[in-house]
């Protein structure tokens, strides 16, 4: 990270517990403080400036000139942090929140992380600043704990309630609502196994908590009904598309007869890899996604799919984050989950020589 962003997250982090119009501290105390040069201090200062954080006055000094305790005069805005809102599951769910959130007249605000941590952080602290009465974000993935102990304690420290959807940050107990992942991953592979398939892979684009949950559903769906685990078949590893991890498998001499694909992306990657081996999904290599977005039924054949449930866990989200800002009691156990389903269509029908 350069310099002087790192200068500005640290008088973000000063700032943010001093009330609005209060002076920071004279920038030679702190160039001592944060150690910096002054032309440092004066280009972080200048940037929160141009973002509406502080003010100055000739001759005064820098002033705090937005309120960082949360608190605001009217409970109408809501924020919703997404990944990427053009990812096939993110609509269902931001409409599900502005289902409820237009039952109770508040206002949505819509930002995407890109699933960076610095962007993420950058719109937490922006929105306690402009009075955001609650948060419903899909967390980044992250592996720095300490980090997010830091950002989700601000939000605490603020008094916003704020709920997860889709995944849980350790350390943070917070309500997540979510979708059962090993479940999913459990009915997509018997779903191919009933279809006659039996040498079944597993691709998914990283290792996660959600990767390896549906990776946990599929090794039991196998394990039920006695088919050998081939470790040789499964990839979550990053550094490689999933059609380089489907081909690398088959150049390998890997048999396989089906693929259970972590979302309807990885899936429609490998579609176009069948297809430039002479292959033929569903008849030489059964398919099954996962998310069913609106892709689905343009393929051909059409991919059958799990329904994630994504309208129905912003809508949950939504309820809970109202009652956690009106007080209303909630349930200790804090973890709310939702049954996918298959959607099926034609892209596991099972292996045409079986039907022959």
């Amino acid at each position: 990270m350069l310099r002087y962003k790192e200068i500005k997250n640290a008088l973000m982090d000063e700032i943010s517990f001093m009330k609005a119009g209060e002076k920071l501290k004279s920038r030679p105390l702190l160039c001592r403080k944060l150690d910096t040069t002054r032309a440092t201090l004066d280009k972080a200062i200048r940037e929160l400036e141009d973002e509406g954080y502080l003010y100055s006055v000739n001759g005064s000094g820098t002033y705090v000139k937005e309120q960082f305790t949360g608190i605001s005069t009217k409970e109408s805005n809501w924020a919703v942090i997404v990944p990427n809102v053009m990812d096939a599951i993110y609509p269902g769910l931001v409409r599900g929140v502005e289902n409820v959130a237009q039952k109770y007249g508040i206002n949505l605000i819509l930002c995407n992380s890109d699933n960076d941590g610095e962007k993420q952080e950058h719109y937490i602290k922006r929105l306690i600043s402009n009075g955001v009465d609650g948060f419903i974000m899909v967390p980044v993935i992250s592996n720095r704990l300490e980090d997010n102990l830091k950002l989700y304690n601000r939000l605490t420290q603020a008094n916003i309630p704020y709920v997860f959807c889709n995944r849980s940050v350790e350390g943070i107990d917070v309500p997540v609502v979510s979708s059962n992942d090993f479940y999913g991953g459990y009915i997509a592979t018997k779903f191919l196994i009933e279809k006659g398939y039996r040498k079944i892979a597993y691709i998914a684009m990283e290792k996660y908590r959600t990767s390896m949950d549906r990776c946990h559903g599929y090794i039991s769906a196998l394990i039920e009904n006695g088919i050998e685990v081939n470790r040789h078949i499964i990839s979550l590893e990053k550094g490689r598309t999933p059609a380089e991890k489907l081909q690398a498998m088959l150049e390998e001499g890997q048999e396989i007869d089906a693929v259970f694909c972590f979302n309807d992306r990885v899936a429609r990657e490998l579609y176009q890899v069948i297809e430039s081996m002479g292959k033929q999904v569903s008849d030489d290599i059964g398919m099954i996604g996962y998310d069913n977005d609106d892709f689905d039924s343009l393929l051909i054949p059409k991919l059958t799919s799990v329904s994630y449930k994504n309208v129905e866990i912003g809508e949950m989200a939504a309820e809970i984050l109202w009652k956690l800002i009106h007080k209303e009691k909630i349930s200790d156990f804090q973890y709310y989950l939702f049954q996918p389903a298959i959607v099926e269509r034609d892209s596991c029908r099972g292996r045409q020589e079986e039907k022959e």
